[in-house]
Parts: C-alpha cells; structure tokens; sequence
C-alpha cells in the first residue's frame, strides 16, 4: 500500500472516530453525567481522549502535508520567484519539521494533561 492511500485512509477514519467520540462527549453533556471527576477517574475515558488526541495531530499532519506538497513545489513557488523556487525542498521540509515539532508538543502536553 502505497503512503497516500495509508494517509487518504487515516484521514477518513480518524474523521469518523472524531465523529462517535464527540457524539459520545455530547451525549454525556446533555444527560448531566460530564463531570471533572469522570473525565479524570473513568480509564477508558482518558484512553478515548488519548486516542482522539493522537489522531487530531495525524489528521492535522495529514493535511498540512498535503499543503506542503502541493503548495511548496518548485514550480508554485518559482512562480512567485525564481530563487525562491529553487529553495523549494528546503522550504517544504523546513515547514514539515515546525509542524511536526508542533504536533509533539501539543501531544504530550494535552497526554500530560489527561493522565496526571
């Protein structure tokens, strides 16, 4: 299976699962059982947030990969500049690395959040 399909399939799914989980979080919402203390005692809670946590920043990776690649191309940015598109890879993977650098970050802040 090549990169794209995994990424086009992981987008997807994730979607869905945000879907349940939110409707699940609703759903708590509006028969009064969302509490601080459920959130922070109920195991498979935190597990589902952890879960959800985990694939916003996929999700989120996904699509800013997606920009990356089609938008910080040679030929787009050489567009705007000559120089500026011989550049190109560097800008692509310069940009890559700030939003995966910030994706790390949130993930662990919002695990240590949940788990402690």
């Amino acid at each position: 299976m090549n990169i794209g399909k995994t990424f086009w399939y992981l987008q997807r799914y994730s979607a869905l699962y945000f879907l349940f989980f939110l409707g699940y979080l609703e759903y708590l919402y509006w028969t009064d059982q969302l509490s601080f203390e459920l959130l922070s005692s109920n195991l498979a809670l935190k597990i589902l947030a952890s879960l959800f946590i985990l694939l916003a920043c996929m999700h989120g990776f996904v699509g800013l990969w997606t920009v990356g690649t089609d938008y910080f191309t040679q030929r787009t940015l050489g567009f705007l500049s000559v120089n500026l598109g011989n550049y190109a890879d560097l800008i692509r993977k310069i940009y890559e690395g700030l939003f995966v650098l910030l994706g790390a970050a949130l993930v662990i802040l919002y695990l240590l959040i949940i788990w402690s």
